[in-house]
């Protein structure tokens, strides 16, 4: 690890990632999901997200009902046997990612959500259709009082695949919906149309938040080169980028 702490700093451009200060999009409670594999590693990414000069770190661990069956119980449970390692790393809490299904509706009924902050909670779907409860969920996590973000926008087929993605985007942030890039979509990672994605949705001001998704400590290098990315630097100089209210 601290050859990769001295790589980072000999290469890095001016971006500086404590403007962003926060990240709350990461699978860091160990074999919860398909994040963390060990205590170790998670004290290794914590300890890098340190060292770039966050501020806390929020880790969302999958709720959905094919898949990641958790629930908020078992999750809290989890992380209650690590906090006190990484809490002297660096501040950090716990909400959970959740998945647009039924079982998500009854949660929201319930009131059983990890959420964070001004009552965030971060929501994805599937990424190749629209499934045909998320406006309903989005209008009653609404009228609970909820915030609801989500999750790589820049990652859904079903939206960039048509022939005005923008207008679909714009129409889903004037519902009351944050969007969060993940910040690795940048650099193509998952594939070009992904990245053209992002790009248009920041020249167009539709990003809210950034973070990171981490999964894996082998996705660490990915900051390096993230850091000269024009794209990330024009969010952050945009002043339009939330996360710093969530420290």
């Amino acid at each position: 690890m601290k050859n990769l702490f001295n790589l980072f700093n000999q290469n890095k451009s001016h971006f500086n990632y404590s403007e962003i200060g926060v990240d709350f999009h990461s699978h860091l409670i160990p074999n919860v999901d398909d994040g963390s594999k060990s205590i170790e590693e998670t004290l290794e990414i914590l300890h890098f997200f340190k060292n770039l000069g966050y501020k806390k770190i929020i880790t969302t661990p999958h709720i959905m009902s094919d898949g990641f069956d958790n629930n908020s119980k078992g999750l809290k449970e989890s992380y209650i046997k690590i906090k006190e390692q990484c809490e002297a790393i660096i501040p950090f809490e716990l909400a959970a990612e959740y998945f647009i299904d039924e079982s998500f509706e009854k949660l929201i009924e319930q009131d059983d959500i990890l959420h964070f902050g001004d009552k965030y909670v971060l929501i994805e779907t599937s990424m190749n259709y629209e499934f045909p409860i998320f406006k309903e969920c989005i209008f009653k996590l609404l009228n609970k009082g909820y915030n609801p973000i989500l999750a790589h926008p820049e990652r859904y087929s079903f939206i960039y695949n048509e022939r005005n993605p923008k207008k679909i985007y714009e129409s889903l942030s004037d519902l009351g919906i944050f969007f969060q890039l993940n910040m690795f979509s940048l650099l193509g990672i998952y594939n070009e149309k992904v990245k053209k994605t992002a790009e248009m949705l920041i020249d167009n001001n539709l990003i809210d938040f950034v973070s990171s998704d981490i999964h894996s400590s082998k996705q660490l290098h990915h900051f390096e080169e993230i850091s000269k990315n024009k794209f990330l630097q024009k969010l952050i100089d945009s002043q339009i980028l939330e996360n710093k209210n969530l420290i």
